[in-house]
């Protein structure tokens, strides 16, 4: 019998019998969340926007494209037995991964709780190399050997993944990236700014290897670097800075016995990437493609909110984090606000990270000049829409933010167009 509370039993009295069924399974920190941030009369209002679980699955699992989704390599058969057991055995655990992270966004919504999603980390499965019945690559070919998983994403053109790969040892080789004449391609990382450059570094000198990884970063000449947070670190504190470009390769590799364990170290590869990189890993991407769309950090703040006249429309931004259930509901949208708007600037503030200009002035700009007024009286919670144009002289002036309460459904770009289209068309 489940230890409930009297006022999770109260709770539980206005709840859909799917979601009093889902009480068992609370956290820990979902039971504390609720019983801080989710008031009897909010009940109903919450349970209103959660949805079906095919709506928030199709919320969390939104990007398509590429082989992923080609009907010709998804009729492609596996070249041998070990390559089939692989594959039915991958497919059955993103399956898993599948449910795992529609039940923890329910949980996270139905409790007011931000969290990491452990489910969130592949969007779909394809064979890893196209080859002929000898196991020859061959574009042409009717077979597949080994399977590569897309990692969460935004953008169809710039996909990241993991590919499985057996051995004639009878192992497997995981690693990042897809395989092209033998050889992994690794995943390109973005890396313009200090904040940006150190999770790199961090992933590829620390995090992976203590996981078992082995790792290299290479630049577009292919030249392996070795990054070292304490110089970047210090370059940031003084008055230089250490600069690799927008972009690095970053390849991380491991052996594994079995297709299991090979399944699983892919898991943890994905994990260890998307909690470090993940929000500014779709974010970029979406900049690649369309050229609006930015991420701000303190070093580069004056550029989007320069004191100096600007000729854009204006500058649209939005407040994010990894971990926050409401953002990761409107990710999608930051594509679309993207693409809708060519004439706008759209930039990604991760509150995650070292925001400190951020919170001056534009929380300032919101609170009349008084950042600690608007911090006490705001009205929403983040993730905020907020939008600056030019005045007269082409100065950008704060026009107004749009957010929502706690319990309610995160603000909708899609449902506040009108809003956008007043300033941006």
């Amino acid at each position: 019998m489940n230890d409930f509370t009297p006022y999770e039993l109260a709770l539980m009295e206005r709840m859909t019998p799917q979601h009093r069924d889902l009480m068992a399974k609370l956290t820990r920190k979902e039971r504390a969340s609720l019983a801080q941030n989710v008031r009897p009369e909010d009940i109903e209002l919450i349970q209103s926007w959660i949805g079906t679980d095919q709506e928030i699955g199709g919320m969390l699992f939104w990007d398509r494209g590429g082989k992923y989704d080609d009907p010709e390599w998804q009729s492609l058969e596996p070249l041998d037995e070990v390559t089939g057991l692989l594959y039915q055995r991958a497919r059955d655990r993103l399956k898993e991964l599948r449910r795992l992270a529609v039940e923890i966004q329910r949980r996270s919504d139905l409790t007011l709780y931000s969290q990491f999603n452990d489910g969130l980390l592949f969007t779909g499965m394809a064979g890893a190399v196209r080859c002929n019945r000898e196991g020859g690559e061959d574009e042409d070919g009717r077979f597949f050997k080994g399977v590569e998983l897309r990692c969460i994403g935004s953008v169809e053109e710039h996909i990241n993944s993991i590919s499985i790969i057996p051995q004639d040892s009878g192992d497997f080789h995981v690693h990042f990236g897809g395989v092209v004449d033998g050889r992994a391609r690794g995943i390109w990382v973005y890396t313009g700014d200090t904040h940006s450059l150190l999770q790199l570094a961090q992933l590829s000198e620390k995090i992976l290897p203590r996981d078992g990884y082995e790792t290299a970063v290479s630049d577009r000449e292919g030249n392996i670097l070795r990054l070292d947070p304490r110089e970047i670190r210090r370059a940031a504190m003084g008055d230089g800075k250490v600069d690799y470009g927008e972009e690095l390769n970053l390849r991380a590799y491991t052996g594994a016995r079995g297709a299991d364990e090979a399944i699983e170290a892919a898991v943890r590869l994905s994990k260890r990437l998307y909690e470090r990189l993940g929000l500014e890993i779709e974010c970029y991407h979406i900049g690649k493609k369309y050229g609006n769309f930015h991420i701000v950090r303190d070093e580069n703040f004056d550029r989007f909110l320069p004191s100096a006249p600007v000729r854009h429309k204006g500058l649209v931004l939005i407040t994010a984090t990894l971990v926050c259930r409401r953002c990761r509901r409107e990710i999608e949208e930051f594509r679309d606000l993207a693409k809708s708007y060519p004439e706008a600037v759209i930039a990604l503030v991760n509150l995650s990270s070292p925001q400190f200009k951020f919170y001056e002035r534009v929380f300032g700009d919101m609170g009349g000049g008084d950042p600690d007024r608007f911090r006490k009286t705001a009205a929403g919670v983040t993730p905020f829409i907020i939008i600056y144009t030019p005045d007269s002289e082409g100065i950008l002036q704060f026009r107004e933010y749009v957010s929502t309460a706690k319990a309610e459904n995160t603000p909708s770009i899609r449902n506040n167009l009108q809003i956008l289209d007043k300033y941006f068309k």
